[in-house]
């Protein structure tokens, strides 16, 4: 895709981690709750010490535009988790956070991992047809309990690679 780099997480992230994730429809799609620029930097510092996690931001025409992170990598059953992919407001339905994902997934193939999960949003068709663009499928229904105390039907998916 042209003019889009994915580039791994670095603590200068913090600063458009901390206003990717505090946008009010970013927020709202994810049932994420507001945080501090310091929770990002700490987290940024712990990421990078994590063998288990990486995470990628994204920059399209060299300005950050999303964020992806992968867990679970020293797993023995080598699935991993994709456990972030948020794109700013104004970079969805672009066919970024597809190309992205297949990228990370190719990635992840490469280094051992056969499939991978994530958990989405019942109420968040955008997201379950990228997914599945990407060949990730619905495993199962759940409910979960989401950072911002509320109550969430949820889909675990996954792709095996």
């Amino acid at each position: 895709m042209e003019n889009i780099e994915i580039k791994p997480v670095t603590v200068q992230d913090a600063e458009f981690l901390f206003r990717l994730m505090n946008d009010p429809s970013v927020m709202k799609a994810l049932n994420e709750v507001p945080t501090e620029k310091r929770d990002w930097e700490e987290a940024v510092s712990s990421w990078n010490e994590d063998a288990d996690e990486e995470g990628y931001i994204v920059f399209s025409s060299g300005q950050p535009v999303g964020w992806f992170a992968v867990n679970g990598l020293l797993a023995d059953g080598h699935t991993a988790f994709l456990k972030m992919a948020a794109l700013m407001p104004a970079h969805q339905g672009k066919h970024t956070g597809p190309y992205v994902i297949k990228w990370i997934l190719e990635h992840l193939k490469n280094q051992g991992i056969t499939s991978v999960q994530l958990f989405t949003g019942q109420d968040n068709p955008a997201a379950q047809k990228c997914y599945a663009k990407c060949g990730f499928t619905i495993a199962e229904a759940l409910k979960e309990q989401m950072s911002d105390g509320t109550m969430a039907s949820r889909y675990r998916m996954i792709c095996h690679l």
